[in-house]
């Protein structure tokens, strides 16, 4: 594997601060299940109460909005977080001293489509929650990375497909994770998965 500097690049931005991101604000608040205007929930599908915590395997379901484009409902399911090593995974690579001294953490994510509306190559809004209460995104990683691979929705998701994916986080030096949030409106409806 080559080093690159946008990895660097790449990496360092996970070290940065993100709060309340995520789809626009839903209709209704914390007490219920974030709906965006308009949108009716596929039949069968219930939706998991924001604020839920879940542990590793369970299943939440929401509806993710991308942009003011597609909405359409995902089930989602940590099957795994697994920590890795600097040293080790990331050798080929070119990093700053701040990055070097994170710790990296592979979550792995299933996903299905419960529909109506297709969701190629979406990113998913989930995130790292570390012990400073921290939202981290997931690193976008240049090329082909073995202990991690597929971090986006594959270029054709329809209605009914299915997806496994695994996401890298850099937690910083001194920082424990706490847990993975999938956040699909506000922080406080946020759906988190304890590691």
């Amino acid at each position: 594997m080559k080093s690159s500097g946008s990895v660097a690049a790449a990496a360092v931005m996970a070290l940065a601060l993100v709060a309340g991101c995520g789809s626009s604000e839903p209709d209704k608040k914390s007490d219920s299940v974030p709906v965006p205007k308009g949108f009716e929930v596929p039949e069968g599908v219930t939706l998991t109460k924001g604020g839920a915590k879940l542990m590793e395997d369970s299943s939440a379901s929401v509806v993710y909005q991308v942009a003011d484009k597609a909405a359409s409902a995902i089930t989602v399911t940590v099957t795994s977080v697994r920590k890795g090593s600097i040293k080790k995974d990331f050798k080929f690579f070119s990093l700053d001293a701040a990055t070097k001294a994170a710790t990296p953490f592979y979550v792995d994510v299933a996903v299905k489509n419960e529909g109506p509306a297709g969701l190629g190559g979406a990113a998913l809004p989930i995130f790292a929650h570390d012990s400073s209460n921290t939202n981290l995104p997931a690193n976008d990683i240049v090329g082909s990375f073995k202990p991690c691979r597929n971090a986006t929705l594959p270029e054709s998701f329809l209605p009914g497909a299915n997806a496994k994916l695994c996401l890298v986080f850099l937690v910083p030096k001194g920082k424990a994770l706490q847990s993975v949030d999938l956040q699909t409106g506000s922080t406080k409806d946020a759906i988190t998965w304890s590691p």
